[in-house]
């Protein structure tokens, strides 16, 4: 659909290179610039565009009409931002394989694995971070604002990336920060509930994640994990090949599964084919997301020996399963699940590991201005798993930790509980109760270096205390 006349003028001198820029940042602005005014959740662009003008911007594309001589009135600012900047950098994403990653749980570690697969001529973008080259830029959100994504995919390019991975939140689709980008393959891991606060409903959410998969080419492939019951809605509007893949349905499956604490191993079935697939890493989760990489590949018409001899050197995603290990005598795990089934997923694989042989301690929260209704669900996946239990504060954001902490212990059911609300004693607790052959999961951060309270990010890193905490309590052995 035109955004009208005069934004197709526009289009046209940007495709010129007529313009020197297009930010939404005012203080970006340069002479001979476009000036995106985007109403955004906390603040409204237009109330800067007297800065940019003052900068030297050429235009400014508004969604009000301000009477401004060199505005361009438009109905949608993000859509014509996503417009704007693919014409600025000359659309990076036709020049090479765009794929894509999206699901509730699981897409910074299939992203990971479909990277080490092609790093050697590949770029990654992903919650954890961004890779360009050799270069490793940090990551503030899961998928990039879309300009930033344009100038990434050309450092790619002049870096030499044939590929580049990208983690697709339902964020970024309803933002449109993905959108008229080509991507030419996509996977599909699962659905589960997240992000309501932002989406309102699951119905909502699902259609984000659907959107992916209808704006790709009839060209493209899709890897979709057959053994999720949202997967016939994910795939209904798709027109690319489709892939399934699973451990009871699908074409491409894995059968004879064996996991440990830092080991998967499974064969690999592809019609009468059947490989042998090691992995380095834990978590039997990860069979799954391992799974959706081998089946897309295949639908790519990669060499699959070579993609599962990469895939046995993995070594494993910051903050996904990440064993914490200074020689002590059970284990430390520290994970980024932060919704039920993400919690799910994970507690249950580590239950099967610890069962028997010692007790698997859950240290966890839950995030502060986000989707309340999980919180009482995910005491209740814990409560399901866990020998014991100590609840704390996540990121708490503006909410009093405190209050968080009481939404979620409803759903704790039939297990007894502690709840230490300072994170770093929580874990310190959990520590010095350990005991030979027990696991620790300290789940929700992640990869996280930070606690954000009241607005600011002070410096955390569940890794690092947990070390801390095992030098402390001189149960290390290294």
């Amino acid at each position: 659909m035109s955004l009208g006349i005069a934004f197709e003028n526009l289009l046209q001198k940007v495709q010129n290179s007529e313009v020197t820029a297009v930010v939404t940042n005012s203080k970006k602005t340069v002479p001979g610039s476009v000036f995106v005014a985007i109403s955004g959740f906390k603040t409204d662009g237009h109330i800067y565009i007297p800065e940019a003008l003052a900068s030297g911007s050429r235009y400014v594309v508004v969604e009000k009409d301000l009477g401004l001589p060199n505005q361009v009135l438009v109905r949608n600012s993000r859509e014509a931002l996503a417009k704007l900047s693919h014409a600025f950098y000359d659309n990076p994403s036709h020049k090479l394989n765009l794929i894509g990653v999206t699901g509730t749980n699981g897409k910074t570690s299939t992203a990971y694995m479909l990277y080490h697969v092609l790093k050697e001529k590949a770029g990654l973008f992903s919650t954890v971070k961004t890779m360009v080259g050799e270069s490793e830029l940090s990551q503030d959100r899961t998928t990039p604002e879309v300009l930033e994504i344009d100038d990434l995919l050309c450092h790619m390019l002049k870096n030499g990336a044939n590929y580049a991975v990208m983690e697709v939140s339902s964020h970024s689709v309803v933002l449109d920060r993905v959108l008229d980008l080509r991507f030419v393959g996509g996977i599909f891991t699962n659905l589960s509930q997240d992000h309501l606060d932002f989406h309102k409903t699951m119905e909502a959410y699902a259609k984000a994640k659907q959107e992916f998969f209808n704006m790709m080419p009839a060209e493209s492939v899709a890897a979709f994990n057959r053994d999720d019951p949202s997967v016939n809605f994910m795939a209904a509007k798709y027109i690319g090949r489709k892939i399934g893949f699973g451990v009871n349905n699908g074409e491409i499956r894995a059968t004879n599964i064996e996991a440990t604490a830092t080991t998967i191993g499974y064969d690999l079935v592809v019609g009468k084919k059947k490989w042998e697939v090691k992995l380095p890493i834990g978590g039997e989760f990860n069979v799954y997301n391992s799974l959706g990489v081998l089946a897309l590949l295949h639908g790519m018409d990669f060499d699959m020996e070579e993609a599962i001899r990469k895939l046995e050197t993995f070594p494993g995603v910051p903050g996904r399963f990440e064993k914490v290990d200074l020689g002590q005598d059970f284990a430390v795990i520290v994970d980024y699940a932060h919704t039920p089934d993400g919690l799910e997923n994970v507690l249950s694989s580590a239950a099967k590991q610890v069962r028997g042989k010692g007790d698997l301690t859950v240290v966890f929260g839950c995030g502060g201005d986000r989707d309340k209704t999980k919180r009482p669900k995910m005491g209740k996946v814990v409560s399901t798993w866990a020998d014991k239990i100590i609840v704390t504060s996540d990121n708490p954001r503006t909410e009093d930790p405190n209050l968080i902490i009481k939404d979620i212990l409803p759903g704790i059911e039939g297990k007894p509980y502690l709840v230490e609300a300072d994170r770093k004693n929580a874990i310190f607790l959990a520590l010095s109760e350990a005991k030979p052959s027990d696991m620790i999961v300290i789940a929700g951060k992640g990869h996280e270096d930070y606690q954000e309270i009241n607005g600011a990010k002070y410096h955390f890193d569940d890794r690092e205390v947990a070390r801390e905490g095992l030098i402390f309590f001189g149960k290390n052995q290294r």
